[in-house]
């Protein structure tokens, strides 16, 4: 925690908790009265008696320093607690209730914002008389507008969540609404904005006491005090700057506690900008030989993260090749390390508290060696991302055009007409309708599936020799998803690149990729041609995958084939094999030693299991005893695994398949039909907005 909030927001508040210190102990602390005169000679500079000297009368400065802090620190803290409580509720019911109730508040409240502050502050001192309460009114008034907005945005942002609409459809009233699950959101930026509302207030407050609006004398105010000294500035200028110093430290430790705060309670901030930050430490290197003639080789990449629970190994010594026009597909549980691992070999790992090892070669090119800006020439030009949630790729204030256009402009040097042109030629590749119309578009106005096919024509803007695909289809329903699993087929047909793909869903990867890689706790434990893992799986993780999926002519009310237990912790992984507490076939050897990756009967297949299934060795002894009494119970189970193994070896059936790519006829007329299928439904969507 104190490392996160870092050394500036530590003196910042100390700075803070010491002027209120003295500020609230004035009295008990060994300085003379605020008004004494003569306590020393007049003007007299900082010395032993007077560490902040005297004023013209000979008063102690460092005394008004300390009695102007209550005056200061009193209606900076006021001033902010006037305007929450009157314009964090005004804000809550605008932004929630929305209509006719925020078009009333918001009206009112651009109003009270274009009224002169200065005129309403006169007018308050010309009718009531300058004293501390009406100060404190006057900046409490003056600060309600603002209040009143923040509020509402960020109530408005937060009743889109879906827990407000979960508790909604549970029937929960609306104030039970706004008090479990709105206020408690909306209060994180309001204190952080209550700091940098106090430093505001002081800051007017002495404003307005240099102006005489304040409180007057003989109560001094830091602005009191800098108004006071101006006439002495050529002979005592220490009466002017010690006050201003003060209040310059004391704004600048609110508002340093403030952004502080800000950047802690901010969702958005993310770690996967590659540029302006500080270089990963490095593990040592193993070594390993670099293979000519395979586009992308990763060998022993490692991943960790340094936490207050310890390493946390999400990428421990992966290694693969790929090779141009080939998909692979990395599956396993949440958790297992398949986003890591390609954010890894991106580079786009968050870089404090990591420790990054092993190699990534591009052509041969170590990728691992590259600077910030030689990476950015790589990025996106050879190798592109799609991600699985295209809305939060998407930027919601920018159009489809402008963001489908800028690494045209950026990487390619394109001109603005040019990249319009090629954006719409993208988009009409990766079969949206009415290209020129949707780049004009939101990507609010787009369905989900659309919205996908414009992250892909993004990703395949500069044409690169690999797409990372990271479940790109999680979010669409399954039409869509054969659509877009199709459109990346055909694109790689098309472009001669590589892509390796993301998925859980298993009969996905055995209709789509040549090879497949299975991960779990970061490791990798299975690798090898898709069809040839799924007709002769050895790691009895993957058998346990491919057990787990559902099959259609499974009996109503069928229980799900689950994988017992739950993934490692990868800060505090099991000794032996990581898979060992949740094997059925484990024994003493598998929680002593880790196996390493054994050579198969086919080439190219590798598995860590010490006791591999389907070779006799995983086979569970049991003792005639148990036999004898469970016979019943054993050929149940041997009927269920004969009917999960020709589910498998319909599956390998599938990913032996030859992947060719579709006639131009039937691909011609599968895809009107698919235009039509959209057209139809943006039109309705259309209407119906």
């Amino acid at each position: 925690m104190c490392r996160r909030l870092g050394w500036s927001f530590w003196l910042a508040l100390g700075w803070i908790t010491l002027v209120l210190a003295a500020a609230a102990t004035a009295d008990l602390l060994p300085l003379p009265r605020y008004d004494e005169t003569l306590t020393g000679p007049p003007q007299a500079g900082p010395g032993p008696d007077h560490p902040f000297g005297t004023d013209g009368l000979g008063r102690d400065v460092l005394s008004r320093v300390v009695y102007g802090a209550r005056v200061s620190l009193l209606v900076g803290v006021g001033a902010v607690l006037l305007g929450v409580l009157v314009g964090a509720p005004l804000g809550v019911l605008a932004g929630y209730r929305r209509r006719a109730t925020d078009a009333i508040i918001m009206g009112v409240n651009d109003i009270a914002l274009a009224f002169p502050a200065l005129v309403f502050a006169l007018a308050v001192v010309a009718f009531a008389g300058a004293n501390l309460l009406n100060v404190l009114i006057v900046l409490g008034v003056l600060g309600v507008p603002a209040w009143v907005r923040l509020v509402r945005g960020a109530t408005m942002v937060f009743s889109e969540r879906e827990f407000v609409a979960a508790a909604r459809v549970l029937g929960a009233r609306d104030r039970t609404v706004l008090w479990r699950e709105v206020v408690p959101n909306v209060s994180l930026p309001v204190l952080s904005y209550a700091f940098i509302g106090m430093a505001v207030a002081i800051v007017a407050e002495g404003s307005l006491a240099f102006l005489g609006l304040s409180v007057q004398a003989p109560t001094p105010t830091w602005g009191g005090l800098i108004n006071e000294g101006r006439p002495l500035m050529e002979n005592a200028p220490h009466v002017v700057l010690i006050p201003s110093f003060v209040m310059f430290l004391t704004v600048l430790a609110f508002n340093l506690i403030g952004d502080r705060l800000r950047a802690m309670t901010d969702v958005r901030q993310s770690n996967l900008e590659p540029v302006r930050r500080r270089t990963a430490d490095r593990l040592p290197a193993r070594p390993h030989d670099v293979e000519e003639g395979v586009l992308l080789q990763v060998a022993d990449l490692r991943t960790h993260f340094t936490t207050a629970r310890g390493v946390v190994r999400a990428v421990d010594g992966v290694s693969f090749t790929l090779e141009r026009g080939r998909t692979l597909a990395i599956v396993g549980e949440s958790g297992s390390g398949k986003s890591m691992l390609i954010r890894s070999v991106l580079g786009l790992t968050p870089q404090a508290g990591t420790l990054r090892g092993g190699h990534v070669y591009l052509d041969g090119q170590d990728l691992t060696e590259l600077d910030d800006g030689q990476m950015r020439h790589i990025l996106g030009t050879r190798l592109a991302a799609v991600f699985q949630d295209p809305m939060t790729a998407l930027n919601p204030v920018r159009t489809i055009g402008a963001q489908v256009m800028e690494p045209l402009m950026v990487h390619l040097g394109m001109k603005r007409r040019a990249a319009r042109a090629r954006a719409a030629e993208l988009l009409a590749s990766v079969g949206i309708p009415e290209p020129a119309r949707t780049l004009r578009r939101y990507p609010h106005q787009l369905s989900g599936g659309m919205r996908q096919r414009v992250t892909i024509a993004m990703a395949l803007s500069c044409g690169p020799d690999i797409l990372f695909a990271d479940e790109p289809t999680t979010a669409l329903d399954v039409t869509v998803q054969d659509q877009v699993l199709r459109l990346i087929q055909r694109q790689r047909e098309e472009r001669h690149m590589a892509v390796v793909l993301v998925s859980h869903d298993l009969s996905v990867v055995a209709e789509w990729a040549d090879e497949v890689i299975v991960m779990y706790a970061g490791k990798v434990v299975e690798r090898g041609p898709a069809a040839t893992l799924f007709e002769r799986t050895r790691m009895p993780y993957t058998e346990a995958l491919l057990r787990a999926v559902p099959k259609l002519t499974d009996p109503a009310h069928h229980p799900l084939r689950l994988l017992p237990g739950r993934p490692p912790d990868l800060a505090h992984p099991p000794s032996g094999c990581a898979f060992h507490p949740r094997c059925p076939y484990a024994r003493e050897r598998c929680a002593a030693e880790e196996p390493p990756l054994f050579q198969a009967e086919t080439p190219d297949h590798l598995y860590a299991c010490w006791y591999p299934v389907g070779t006799g060795a995983g086979v569970v002894e049991t003792s005639p005893e148990m036999t004898g009494a469970s016979g019943a119970a054993e050929a149940l189970k041997a009927a269920e695994e004969a009917e999960e193994a020709a589910e498998l070896t319909e599956l390998a059936g599938l990913a032996r398949s030859p992947k060719s790519p579709e006639s131009r006829e039937s691909r011609e007329s599968r895809e009107l039909a698919e235009h039509e299928t959209t057209d139809v439904i943006e039109g309705a969507d259309s209407r119906g907005r």
